[in-house]
This record gives C-alpha cells, sequence and structure tokens, in this order.
C-alpha cells in the first residue's frame, strides 16, 4: 500500500453530494452544483462601448457632415431612426439608435449648432457593442466550477440573485490522549496542549468545508464510543491518536468495536505510518497518529483530496509539481516514501527546493516555515543538487 493506492481506495467509495440554494453575495468560494443555462442575450441589444456620434457606416468617408437628431443616455430608450447623412450622441452603454452600427468618438468629431463634422475615424473598431457579445441566450456555464468573485459578477449581470451550491462536506475532528489539553485549560506537567485539530480545520474549512472539533476523549474506550456516536451529520470523522499499537491504543485495539471497516492499514510514510482509513457506516473515517505534524501531513495527503473530490473536482491523483534539490540530501535509506517539510522559491525562471534539516513530526517551528512537501520515495538514500524532485504545495 502506498498513498497513490490508498487514494484510489478512498475515492472508490460511493460520496453523494447534496446541494442548496444560497444568495449569490454568499456564494463565494462555494461550488457551483448544476449549470447555469443564460436566459437572455448580454447585452440584450447593441450599445455603444465610447461616447460619440451613432451613425451609418457606409456613409463614412461620403459624407462628413452630420444633422443631429437628439441624444440618448445610458439607461434610456432609443427613438431614433436614423438616414445616412444624420447622428445620435451616444454614451458609453447607449443603446444603438436603429440603422446606426458606428459610433465615431467624440474625439475625432466636431460639432457646430446641431451638425457634427467628422474629422477622423477609426475604420478596425466599430465601438458597438454586439447583441450577445458577452453572453448569447441559452449559452451554458458549466458545473462543478468554483465561485470566485469573476463568476459572481458575471452571474450577477445575469440577474442571478440565487445559485445552486453543493454543500460543504461536514467533517468532525475527534481529538484523544490522557496527556491532551484543551486550549485556555491550567497547564499540567507531562502534558500538551490540543494543536493539530485547530490547524486540520483550517486547512479543511480552507478547502471548503466544514469542520467543528468535539470536546477531547480520554483514553476511554466508553468516551470514545460516545463521540463517535455524536457524529450522525458527519460525513467524515479524524480521529486523533490511538492508533499505534501500544496499552492505550484503543481505536486500533478495538476498531471491530467502534464499528469500523478498515480500508487501509497503515501505509509506509515519514510521518505518518500508523493510521487506518476506513468506513464507519456510510461515513469514512481517518483514525490518524496523535503527532501533530505527522496528522498536518495526513490531511493534506488524504483528506484534503478527498474534499476536493466531494466537491466535485477530478482528481485522481496529488498534484505535485517540479524542482530542484538546492544542496545535496543524505539520510538513511528506508522503504518509507517520506514527505519532508521543505522551502521551495524560484531564481530566474527555476524553480528551487530546500528541505529543512529537523524533520521530527511534533515541531511546529519548522512546520511553520515549510511551504512545501519533498517526497523522497522509498530505497532513496542520496538525493544530490540539481536533482529534479516532486513537491507538493503545502
Amino acid at each position: 500500500m502506498n498513498v497513490s493506492r490508498a487514494l484510489k481506495e478512498i475515492f472508490k467509495q460511493d460520496f453523494s453530494h447534496f446541494t442548496e440554494n444560497i444568495y449569490l453575495k454568499d456564494s463565494l468560494g462555494r461550488t457551483l452544483s448544476k449549470p447555469v443555462t443564460t436566459t437572455k442575450n448580454i447585452p440584450e441589444f447593441d450599445t455603444s462601448s465610447m461616447d460619440g456620434f451613432a451613425v451609418k457606416k457606409s456613409s463614412l468617408g461620403k459624407i462628413g457632415k452630420f444633422t443631429v437628431l437628439g441624444e440618448t443616455p445610458a439607461g434610456a430608450r432609443s427613438c431614433y431612426t436614423i438616414k445616412p447623412n444624420e447622428c445620435v450622441r451616444v454614451y458609453t452603454g447607449s443603446r444603438m439608435p436603429k440603422n446606426a452600427d458606428f459610433v465615431v468618438i467624440q474625439e475625432n468629431t466636431s460639432s457646430h449648432g446641431n451638425l457634427m463634422f467628422v474629422n477622423d475615424y477609426d475604420k478596425k473598431n466599430s465601438y458597438v457593442r454586439k447583441t450577445g457579445l458577452d453572453f448569447k441566450k441559452g449559452q451554458i456555464i458549466s458545473n462543478p466550477m468554483l465561485i470566485d468573485y469573476k463568476l459572481i459578477s458575471a452571474l450577477a449581470s445575469l440577474n442571478l440573485e440565487k445559485v445552486s451550491v453543493i454543500k460543504k462536506p461536514k467533517v468532525c475532528i475527534i481529538p484523544t490522549g490522557n496527556e491532551v489539553l484543551a486550549l485556555g485549560s491550567k497547564a499540567k506537567k507531562n502534558s500538551i496542549y490540543s494543536s493539530s485539530p485547530y490547524g486540520i480545520k483550517a486547512m479543511l474549512e480552507n478547502e471548503g468545508a466544514e469542520v467543528t472539533i468535539a470536546p477531547i476523549c480520554r483514553d476511554n474506550l466508553d468516551e470514545i464510543i460516545c463521540a463517535l456516536e455524536n457524529t450522525k451529520q458527519s460525513q467524515i470523522i479524524i480521529t486523533l491518536g490511538g492508533v499505534s499499537k501500544g496499552n492505550y491504543d484503543l481505536i486500533r485495539k478495538h476498531y471491530r468495536k467502534l464499528g469500523i471497516k478498515i480500508l487501509v492499514d497503515g501505509i509506509p510514510i515519514k510521518p505518518g505510518k500508523p493510521l487506518i482509513i476506513g468506513k464507519l457506516d456510510r461515513k469514512i473515517i481517518f483514525c490518524l497518529p496523535g503527532n501533530p505534524i505527522s496528522s498536518i501531513v495526513c490531511s493534506k495527503l488524504f483528506i484534503v483530496a478527498l474534499i476536493k473530490k466531494m466537491l466535485g473536482e477530478k482528481l485522481e491523483r496529488i498534484i505535485t509539481r517540479k524542482a530542484l534539490l538546492s544542496e545535496d540530501i543524505k539520510i538513511p535509506i528506508s522503504q518509507r516514501e517520506h514527505y519532508m517539510r521543505a522551502f521551495t522559491y524560484q531564481e530566474a525562471a527555476t524553480q528551487y527546493v530546500k528541505p529543512f534539516s529537523q524533520q521530527d513530526s511534533s515541531l511546529h517551528s519548522v512546520l511553520i516555515k515549510s511551504n512545501c512537501l519533498l517526497i523522497i520515495p522509498p530505497g532513496s538514500s542520496s538525493n544530490f543538487k540539481d536533482q529534479i524532485v516532486d513537491i507538493i504545495d503545502f
């Protein structure tokens, strides 16, 4: 088993997504759940793209003096039908008069009374936005599509006040361990504060999930059972700790009693080897190591990919990119794939990556300086400067 095969096993599971209608103004970062079919042309009529005078193009070069019939401000109806020697004063966004198909911009004209004289005109640009230039009636905006500020503006131009989006996947994180303290509680000897649940929550919410953190479970089977029973509204469950092979690793020891059907049991990766991926009823459960960096790296590798898949992204594998090692790396030969915390940067057109020397899975000080994971394949002992490697943005 490796990361790629584990992801395939995860993606094989049935993940029905649900939809909801929300106000367009609240849709930033959500995912469009169904195609949007335009119900009208945008613009609905020919409009001027500049301030100037609307004329018949065929008159230009033959006639230099035009009678101004009046003006049509933007937003006003146009009641004019022009003849070859006539024009109408228009502005940006004005509806074009009937028979007019060209705007002589005001910089190229001079006026005297109700007469307009053409001093010059742009033969290559009519300065007219044709009906349906932006969207044609019946045009389809495909889904799934991440709703960003650009799409919001486009949908608003179609008078779409509400939009159908994929509901956010619901995730529940359950921290476990006798040594774990809740944030804000009084410090105790031999204890640590719960940290990774908050990092994982922020990571997954950034990907579009709705995440809750359950109260800390002590190393007590009844507490863990109770916590799992309270996840009925969740589609994804994450437990932290309890998956090694020690006396207090109750999740591994009692997974059958907890109702977990194992899909993946352990993956030879570093950090994060002792993990379980399984099903709990119709929910998928990730039983991750208690070490904070291990659990955050595993969440990036597996749960972020799952969230993207549930939100309609056509994802079959983790997205990587190439970089050159900035220095030699010498590490002990291991059969575990190593995801080293590293820093990637660009010089000229070349992307480099520099791994940190300290890779202990408890070090937040290294985590906060890293912006990528450097992938070292199993069986590697030495990697040399300028060698091409794979990295994951992190």
